[in-house]
């Protein structure tokens, strides 16, 4: 038995002394080896499952009386199909799916802990195997593990688990993103990104973080950072790295003498207000076959009322020169964004657009349109879209 801290649980150390096979995993905790009776009438093994959060050395279950089963259909002594066991799929980690839901609500306060709901289910699925051979156990002697999930994050995403979106999750692993411009919208797609699996996020910024960034920009920045005058893309690592092991940030702004900071990408966001900039930037990505989506919005204040556009524009494989004409480059002398109105909620909207639509080109998000031009009017309350194919 593991003498990690975790199994001082006082549910978890039941479990153990009673001699269970304790696994917590991809935020689930699971039992192994219960021996359930299947419609052959046979006796195979499978596994109890239900999702926790882990909190010090205590582990935390916010669900109900529900737990998960893995395996073939668990039945009866005589083969019929148990009346608690509903077919559903649920994925527990990668590469191990539960396949029933099964549901017996003792009170109307369900469990009173951890140790009795395990212990009531083990018993219901196993009773029956021991009806047909006695010598079956689901307590075959102490086994405990704790697995390491090799996610990017400082501590565990039971959001996901809770969910039932682990094996969904997975597929940001691999990706290594990049974010450009961390003034406003920039933040914001950070915000959303961080909170995935991908393997890196690389943050790149040359400029300050002051008094007007903090206020169109996600959380709250303290006085004395503000006095600090941090640069964005160092001050945003160090708020995201305390959820994210992946975040690196390069304070420089991105130009023709330092895009090779870009190789490796799998994905680039370009939320930098140098518009100017961005015909270098997006020719070195296209010459390189990069994904990449860019933001903008404008807004603009008449008769004391705001009103414009929110833009994403996103530039694949095969559509590339579509995408550069809806992506607009003013003259140097007319370039006035730096000094346009921007909010906070604005500034979040955009970012939000621009990471689903991300998420739907990975593919955790159904696409039934594959739009690479989406906009959003303030004044109508409307989006639309654009296929560039």
């Amino acid at each position: 038995m593991s003498t990690a801290p975790l199994v001082r649980d006082p549910d978890l150390s039941r479990l153990l002394d009673d001699g269970f096979d304790v696994v917590v995993q991809a935020g689930h905790l699971l039992v192994r080896h219960i021996p359930y009776v299947t419609e052959a009438r046979t006796i195979e093994y499978g596994f109890l499952a239900y999702p926790v959060t882990v909190s010090g050395d205590r582990v935390v279950s916010d669900t109900d009386h529900r737990i998960w089963f893995g395996g073939s259909t668990p039945c009866d002594e005589h083969g019929r199909r148990l009346a608690m066991a509903n077919p559903e799929s649920r994925a527990i980690a990668e590469g191990l799916q539960a396949s029933f839901m099964l549901s017996s609500k003792p009170t109307p306060n369900g469990y009173p802990d951890q140790y009795s709901k395990v212990t009531a289910y083990a018993r219901m699925v196993a009773d029956q195997a021991q009806a047909i051979d006695s010598s079956v156990t689901p307590t075959p002697g102490a086994a405990w593990q704790e697995i390491d999930d090799h996610t990017p994050f400082v501590y565990r995403d039971t959001a996901t688990s809770r969910a039932g979106l682990a094996a969904v999750n997975r597929r940001y692993r691999g990706h290594r993103i990049v974010i450009v411009g961390l003034g406003g919208t920039g933040g914001y797609i950070l915000d959303q990104v961080s909170k995935t699996e991908v393997d890196s996020i690389l943050l790149v910024d040359g400029d300050t973080f002051d008094n007007h960034n903090a206020f169109r920009a996600p959380g709250a920045a303290a006085l004395d950072t503000l006095r600090n005058r941090p640069n964005k893309a160092a001050y945003f690592a160090a708020v995201y790295s305390n959820m994210h092991r992946g975040i690196t940030a390069c304070e420089e702004y991105l130009d023709e003498d330092n895009l090779e900071i870009l190789q490796g990408a799998t994905f680039v966001f370009l939320a930098s207000d140098d518009a100017a900039g961005k015909p270098v930037i997006m020719d070195w990505l296209e010459a390189r076959d990069m994904p990449f989506i860019d933001v903008g919005l404008g807004i603009d204040e008449t008769d004391g009322r705001l009103g414009g556009l929110l833009r994403v524009t996103t530039s694949l494989s095969g559509r590339r020169e579509q995408a550069r004409r809806r992506i607009p480059i003013p003259a140097p002398e007319r370039d006035d964004y730096g000094h346009n109105i921007q909010t906070a909620d604005l500034n979040a909207l955009n970012a939000m657009l621009a990471v689903i639509r991300w998420k739907r080109y990975v593919g955790t998000y159904a696409d039934a349109t594959g739009e690479g031009f989406a906009t959003y009017s303030l004044i109508t309350n409307e989006i639309s879209n654009e296929d560039l194919t």
